[in-house]
Order: C-alpha cells, then structure tokens, then sequence
C-alpha cells in the first residue's frame, strides 16, 4: 500500500497543518480541549504569579500568555505554536513556574507526534532546546539544570514521534484490513460466478442432450403421424419418458450443487449409447478396461463428455454414426469421439467449451479437431493421486 493511499485514510479531524487543501481557518481553529487546557494552565500560572512572582511585573504576565497560550493551537499548529512558545522562555524569570513543566511536555509531545515535515520538528526541537539551556542560565536555578532542561523538550518530542509511527502503522493495518475484506468480497463474488457457470453448464449437458432425444422423436413421430398414425404411439411415449427423466436429472442437478458422480457412471455411459440409438443417433460404444470406484469426480466428467458427444452429433450431423471409444487406463482415462460432419460443427460451443473446462478442471486435456471429413474429439484425464 503506497504512502498516499494511508495518508487518504487518515481522520479528517486530524489533518495535518501542512497538508494541501486544508483551510487556513481550519487549521487555526483549536480543539476545545486544547483552548480549554491553554486557559486553565494561563490562570493557574497568573494565580501562582499574584502569589509567589516568577518575574517582574509585566515580564511574569507576557511570559505566561506567550509560552502557555500556545496549547490551544498545539495539534492544529505544531510547529508554529512549539516555535512561538519556546520563542517566550528567553523572557528572565526570578522563580519557578509550578506547571511550567506539564505545558512543555504537551506542546512538543503535540509538537512530535503531529508536526511535519521532519525537517521543521528537527529544527524547532533544537531551537527549544537552546531557549530552554539559555533561560534556565538566565532564571535562579543552578546551571545543571539546563540538562533537565534540554531533556524535558527533546524527550516528549522523540516520544511524539514513536506514538506517530505507531498512529501510521494501525492506520496502514486497518487499510490493509478493508484492502483485504475487499479482496475477500471479490473473491467470494468470483466463486459465486464460477458457480452459476458450473451450474448452467450442468444445465446445458443435462437438459441439451434430453431435448435433442426429445426433438429427434418429436420429428419421428410428427412424420408416423402423416404416414401411419398408430406408429407415432412409440415415439410419443418416447418423448414422454426423455421428458420426466429430463426433470429428475434437472432436480439433481439443482438439489445437489457439488459435482459428485452416481455410483453406476460407467453403466450410464451404456445407457447413454443406448438411448441415443433409441432416439435415433447412431452410434458405437467400446469400453476398455474399468474406472476405480474412487474415480468418482472423473467417472462424471467422462459420462458428461460421451453425452455432450453423442448430442453433438445429433444436432450438428444427423444421420452420421457416432463412434465413442472409453479406454481406463491405471493412471489416466481417454475418450475419443468420431463422426463425420459438415464444416459448420467445426466452430467451438457451449458444449466443446464445456468438455473443455471439465477435463482441464481434473489436470487433462481436450482437443477438438476436422480429420478430413469427420470432426474427432479427444479426452485425456489423469486418475488415481493425480486426478
């Protein structure tokens, strides 16, 4: 995540006083907070002043509102208001401000933690460090005290500047939190659309197939009709049982989302064959060799295939026989459908694609290809640990 995308997500009301766009209005207006502490530390300080003098009149009051007032503007105004209040510690004092103390800390903690760039903390930091060095020579503490001094403006800056790191690592986190939630929302939208295709794929194999027998007997018993009435009884009886085992399979299909293969896969590469001949696409069945009944999601991509082939067939080369050939082999299965067609079946559909996502799905491959004058497809899909 680039710099720029974490500054985007920082809280509006902690926009930094150099950052573009920011209304010089607003980054002089002052948190409540801030202006309610600079007027409690400004008279507290002229309290203890009436009490115990820091300085001499007029000198003690200028100290006080210069180097205490400076809070309102300490988050809004870091720099400025550490720059001006450190400016103000060079004024002689003859006694100790009691809070003197807790206002430098909060103005270059604030100083730290909010000002930029780094360059301008750095030089307003040493410029404090000096004043504070020079009015504690000038006031009647004894000269160690400088060192007191210097650290009680530096420490709070460095710590301001580790609560600022830290500030800039959560943020960074929570945007890498949304970027992520994003990323999953995507992810889940992804496999929601992936889904409705394997559906709708399942559809197309299940219901083309049924439909093309249905309208394949439809057109046997249309011609019976005009020729022999009494023989369209066979077809329409046909039709009426593609159709009811038309809507069980539609009803599995959508009860049963995961792709798991019925326990006869290679009985209902038969009973394909079967009834496409019945349906009147003709066609040869050799099956070599036997799947292992832990095959299961390959037994169904193998069934779906050599039905997606003989529906093809049907539709796209009528009156064509179709050979289907099935070879089990220990680590691999390979399904070689052959018919002869006209150019046009050459062109890649919906079912071509679909035997291709089912066999690239399982780690195979597919290839669909015009011998001559007929159109072959080929299956390989691994089986066993690799499939």
């Amino acid at each position: 995540m680039s710099a720029e995308s974490a500054r985007g997500l920082m809280p509006e009301s902690r926009a930094t006083p150099y950052a573009p766009g920011v209304d010089l209005v607003e980054r002089l207006r002052s948190t409540r907070l801030d202006a309610a502490l600079a007027v409690v530390f400004v008279v507290a300080a002229l309290v203890q002043n009436a009490i115990w003098p820091i300085a001499g009149h007029g000198l003690a009051e200028l100290y006080v509102l210069g180097a205490t007032l400076p809070l309102a503007w300490r988050r809004t105004l870091p720099v400025e208001a550490a720059l001006v209040s450190a400016s103000f510690q060079l004024i002689p004092l003859d006694g100790y401000p009691v809070l003197g103390f807790v206002v430098v800390i909060l103005q270059f903690f604030a100083l730290g933690a909010d000002g930029e760039p780094r360059t301008a903390v750095a030089l307003v930091s040493a410029w404090a460090a000096a004043t504070a060095v020079v009015g504690t020579l000038l006031g009647p503490e004894a000269p160690v005290a400088a060192i007191g001094a210097v650290l009680v403006v530096l420490a709070p800056v460095l710590a301001g500047r580790v609560v600022r790191h830290l500030r800039g690592q959560n943020e960074a986190l929570a945007a890498l939190t949304r970027e992520l939630a994003d990323e999953r929302d995507r992810a889940e939208e992804a496999a929601v659309g992936a889904e409705r295709a394997r559906i709708a794929q399942e559809l197309h194999d299940v219901v083309g197939h049924e439909l093309t027998l249905i309208a394949i007997q439809a057109e046997a018993a249309g011609t019976a009709l005009r020729v022999d009435p009494g023989r369209a009884a066979e077809p329409v009886e046909a039709i009426r049982r593609t159709a009811h085992r038309t809507l069980g399979e539609m009803r599995s299909v959508l009860g049963v989302l995961a792709p798991t293969a019925p326990e006869s896969a290679t009985d209902g590469i038969a009973e394909l064959s079967r009834r496409a001949r019945e349906a009147g696409i003709a066609n040869e069945l050799v099956e070599t060799g036997t799947p292992s009944p832990g095959h299961a999601p390959v037994s169904l991509a193998v069934n779906r295939i050599v039905r997606e082939c003989l529906t093809n067939a049907g539709r796209h080369a009528p009156g064509n026989p179709v050979s289907v050939r099935v070879d089990w082999h220990p680590d691999h299965v390979r399904v070689l459908a052959s018919n002869a067609a006209p150019r046009t079946a050459a062109h890649p559909g919906r079912g071509l694609t679909g035997m291709r996502h089912r066999a690239e799905l399982l780690g195979g491959s597919f290839t669909g290809r015009r011998v001559e004058d007929r159109f072959e497809v080929e299956v390989r899909m691994p089986v066993g640990e690799q499939s």
